[in-house]
């Protein structure tokens, strides 16, 4: 399991997008164009970020358990991480793309049977997140140098067919670092604000689409 890295304070991203500054002026007049010189300034601030190698992917499902009818609500798959020193923090089941994983889903269902001993159905791409590596918790190959790539994490909205626990294994069960504890939680917006989930990017993301999590795992999507 490679865990995604806790982020800033909560509601740090629960802001509204925009403000003042952006609205459009109520003159009538059209806004303001940057000029030739400021497009090509700007081109070379950001090419820099065009250009970051993607050195790690992850896989990570927002699992939902008992999503079978719209008078139901289904409850989201977590796992309390616990740490000697630091607040407990709850991500989504998931981890690194291995060499021998063939496609990112067939890593998503190996770290479901390693991390939960389950298996899971209905996986539907659903949210990715592009991050800088953090040294200190992504284990990367030899020849990587942290400061200059980036992982990609992506996260697939999938049902809960089968768990069971005893069935778990690999490093995460075998030589803990520190507690691992599978939770529940509503598919709610006051499920999921009620645990601090990480990253951050997650947690508003799951703020503002709860519906449309479900909707991706509709029997009429196709």
């Amino acid at each position: 399991m490679d865990e995604p890295t806790p982020g800033p304070p909560r509601g740090a991203l629960r802001g509204r997008a925009g403000g003042p500054e952006c609205a459009p002026g109520r003159s009538g007049a059209p806004p303001y164009q940057a000029g030739r010189g400021f497009a090509r300034r700007h081109a070379r601030q950001i090419s820099p970020m065009t250009e970051r190698p993607v050195v790690k992917r992850t896989a990570r499902a927002i699992l939902l358990d008992g999503d079978r009818g719209e008078d139901t609500t289904p409850q989201l798959v977590l796992i309390k991480r616990t740490k000697p020193g630091e607040d407990p923090y709850w991500i989504t089941p998931g981890g690194g793309v291995e060499p021998g994983d063939p496609t990112v889903i067939d890593a998503l269902h190996r770290e479901m049977d390693e991390e939960l001993g389950a298996k899971v159905t209905d996986v539907v791409p659903a949210f990715v997140d592009t991050v800088p590596i953090d040294a200190t918790r992504d284990r990367l190959p030899e020849d990587v140098v942290p400061d200059r790539g980036v992982k990609v994490q992506h996260f697939f909205a999938c049902r809960l067919a089968t768990m069971d626990l005893t069935k778990r294994h690999g490093p995460e069960v075998d030589e803990p670092c520190g507690e691992y504890e599978v939770v529940r939680v509503p598919f709610t917006r006051e499920g999921v604000a009620s645990v601090d989930v990480v990253p951050p990017s997650l947690r508003h993301y799951l703020d503002t689409n709860i519906e449309g999590v479900r909707a991706l795992l509709a029997g009429d999507l196709g």
